[in-house]
């Protein structure tokens, strides 16, 4: 530890020694360490974040796959599900603990002030049961309290609705709220962090009795609220124990076969594909695309941090070639190859260390600006982008690996000076030449070749963009013409 300590002091030194040449090592890396925290701190909100569910790897999202309907909007295979079809698979499967839905009720609140839009859930009684969700407060829905239409006046609230729109009250439990003209009485409050089973999902839900559609919902949505044919609903279900997700959709199928004999005119052609929540939380027909997108972004960012990697190992060649006779003095009087080594790793944890607690402060105001390009749907803090511990040990491990791989090729290059050369020539020269350094030689070659990678990969990516862009307006024209001839 002593050692250690006394090679941090020397590897300081030599970085105050040297305030020119320390500034543009840090800044670079910490551009390279900031951009790939950046970049993390979303990732890890949007995909490494699980539902605050319970066992999420048992639930699964069934959606209806209709091989006689073409479906013109890309990415939409999967297409909800029925109520009436809903009601015949939890009564008839055999797979699972439970079955629960849920469809969107834009709710308007009245009665505190100016009207406010609510995003209303409505949901069947066993909704947070079979997802494993326990209240904050007061209590959830009981499991008959989506039987009586249009008598379930119950409603549960979000944290984040009960936080912003009611001041965190805690009186506000078993008092009225006027929801689309209608009383409900507020029963629970969902535990902070939870907002139903989408990761992209406001913060700021009610969720009410599907009993209550009559209430909730007008037009066309209502009127057909229980028509076989209508997919209004998400459907999500808990496996039973041993029960694989392969196995409960061959089960399922059956059923599918079944109600499609029973009730071919709404279900011909129809049947059933799971999903696990986990990738569901993104969009059932999207996560794919998601996380390709989220890994994409952190392979161009690792692309950034290689290439500033390289060019700060060939500035410390360059700088350990001024340092020549310095080394070969210390190997001259007994400094083991390793101990040369251990000395150059030092420098470059510290240069490492000081350029992630920058790139942290980078990360911190990117990610603010990244955000800022979200889709319009989606609000503010509808995403956590706090930096959390996953974000602190990836940026910490990050430069960890960016301390060893600066540090390598100049530690090697100085573990093994040429004593006489150096004693006879390095003073006078200070530098060695080109041909006497591949390793430099390498690095340049490496940091111009990534830097190609990148500039191809870019282009490519926006060519691809281009064209997928034309694509869907070709396809538009096409409905349109179809549409109107």
């Amino acid at each position: 530890m002593a050692a250690f300590t006394e090679d941090v002091r020397h590897a300081v030194r030599i970085i105050l020694k040297n305030p020119g040449f320390s500034a543009i090592a840090m800044l670079s890396l910490a551009l390279g360490i900031g951009a790939n925290a950046t970049i993390f701190t979303v990732v890890n909100a949007i995909l490494l974040n699980p539902l605050p569910v319970r066992d999420i790897s048992t639930l699964v999202e069934l959606d209806t796959v209709d091989s006689n309907t073409n479906v013109t909007r890309a990415n939409a295979a999967k297409l909800g599900m029925s109520f009436p079809n809903y009601e015949d698979y939890a009564r008839l499967n055999q797979v699972f603990t439970g079955l629960t839905c849920f469809s969107g009720a834009p709710l308007t609140w009245t009665g505190a002030g100016e009207p406010k839009q609510l995003t209303g859930s409505l949901v069947s009684a066993n909704y947070f049961d079979v997802l494993g969700v326990q209240p904050y407060a007061g209590r959830l829905f009981y499991p008959d309290e989506d039987k009586k239409p249009g008598g379930n006046n119950v409603a549960v609230l979000s944290y984040g609705l009960w936080s912003n729109k009611f001041g965190a009250d805690p009186n506000i439990l078993g008092k009225p709220i006027a929801l689309n003209a209608t009383s409900y009485t507020v029963i629970g409050i969902t535990p902070r962090g939870f907002k139903g089973t989408f990761t992209l999902g406001p913060i700021e839900v009610v969720w009410i009795p599907s009993s209550m559609y009559a209430q909730a919902l007008s037009g066309f949505v209502k009127d057909n609220f229980k028509h076989r044919r209508f997919l209004n609903q998400v459907v999500y279900g808990r496996l039973l124990s041993g029960v694989t997700q392969r196995g409960a959709e061959a089960s399922l199928k059956t059923i599918a076969r079944h109600l499609e004999t029973e009730f071919p005119k709404d279900n011909n052609g129809r049947s059933v594909a799971l999903t696990s929540l986990a990738d569901a939380a993104l969009g059932a027909n999207n996560f794919q695309q998601m996380n390709t997108a989220g890994w994409l972004m952190m392979a161009i960012v690792g692309l950034v941090l290689l290439i500033a990697c390289a060019n700060l190992a060939n500035l410390l060649l360059a700088q350990a070639a001024r340092r020549e006779r310095e080394l070969g003095l210390r190997a001259a009087l007994g400094a083991i190859p390793g101990r040369l080594i251990r000395q150059m790793l030092a420098e470059s944890f510290v240069l490492a260390s000081i350029a992630a607690v920058v790139g942290l402060a980078i990360a911190y105001a990117g990610r603010t600006i990244l955000w800022s390009f979200r889709p319009p749907f989606i609000e503010k803090n509808d995403i956590d982008l706090s930096l959390d511990w996953r974000v602190l040990l990836f940026t910490a491990g990050i430069s960890l690996f960016t301390a060893v791989v600066i540090a390598l090729a100049p530690a090697l290059k100085s573990s093994t000076p040429n004593l006489a050369e150096t004693l006879n020539q390095g003073g006078r020269s200070g530098s060695v030449g080109v041909g006497r350094s591949p390793l430099r030689s390498l690095l340049v070659v490496s940091e111009i070749a990534l830097a190609s990678v990148a500039l191809i990969g870019a282009g490519l990516f926006h060519s691809q963009h281009a064209i997928r862009a034309e694509d869907r307006l070709g396809l538009r024209v096409r409905e349109i013409v179809h549409d109107e001839f």
